[in-house]
């Protein structure tokens, strides 16, 4: 191949490179407010490195002809796109912002991938884990890493409450916040305790569960019974003999006498 063709070569691939904007991201402070185990809100603000202000000015219009189309805002810059998902196609409801006086880009949306993973069931409680595959864009070479001026923090719903957390972090009420650290591990555990379970609910005589229950308990009892009654027949048949002649009183006939008047019976019937 000539140096002629290979130089043509080389500037097609040249040219097919995307370009990028004369500003970058740098720092971010992006919170993690989860609502429920499949439904996470998401809000990320990134300081701009610039140096007229020319470049916040033509970063102003790319990002607003953009579009909100996140290919083409990866295009203008590839920070500018949402950092904590686990499929890009459960991203909702996608804002973009940019303020251009403190030099920040502030990006909202909201996640349908599952944030929480029941991780056991008890009676009285439920743990759940944290999907760590959420912050697979900060994890290098199986290393989680937030330089030192970012931070990420992660919110938990009522009634969770916070347990095992790894890395170390920063704990506030039902928020997790880490800054500026390197780790191998992510690990968040909750806990959301059961309510007690009443021992009796009148409504649940009626139900299926209940008459099905109560049924086979009752047929249970009837045939203890009648199996008690064939075992013990004789013994039961002479108790019986026994109570009935026992409390049974046969009068003598003076005492019939005195009760009725056999001759005012006799003299009527004649």
């Amino acid at each position: 191949m000539s140096k002629k063709y290979l130089l043509v070569i080389l500037l097609v691939l040249f040219l097919s490179m995307p370009v990028y904007s004369a500003v970058s991201l740098k720092d971010f402070d992006i919170s993690i407010n989860i609502s429920s185990p499949e439904k996470t809100t998401v809000r990320e603000n990134w300081n701009v490195i610039y140096e007229t202000q020319e470049d916040l000015a033509d970063l102003k219009k790319e990002i607003l002809s953009a579009s909100l189309s996140l290919e083409k805002l990866e295009n203008i810059n590839p920070d500018i796109n949402p950092h904590i998902y686990i499929d890009k196609k459960n991203i909702k409801g996608f804002t973009i912002s940019f303020d251009e006086i403190d030099a920040q880009i502030s990006m909202e949306y909201v996640l349908s991938d599952l944030s929480l993973i029941k991780f056991l069931d008890y009676q009285d409680q439920i743990i759940w884990k944290f999907n760590e595959n959420l912050l697979n864009q900060f994890v290098i070479s199986g290393v989680f890493n937030i330089p030192k001026d970012s931070q990420i923090s992660i919110t938990l719903y009522d009634p969770l409450t916070i347990g095992d957390v790894v890395p170390k972090s920063d704990i506030t009420g039902r928020t997790i916040i880490w800054n500026g650290l390197s780790s191998n591990e992510v690990k968040i555990l909750a806990v959301e305790r059961k309510p007690p379970e009443p021992t009796f609910v009148i409504s649940n005589i009626f139900s299926k569960d209940y008459l099905n229950k109560s049924y086979f308990n009752i047929l249970f009892i009837l045939l203890i019974i009648v199996l008690v009654l064939l075992v013990f027949r004789n013994k039961v048949s002479s108790g019986i003999k026994k109570v009935i002649t026992k409390h049974s009183v046969i009068k003598p006939r003076k005492q019939i006498n005195e009760i009725v008047d056999f001759d005012f019976v006799n003299k009527k019937n004649k």
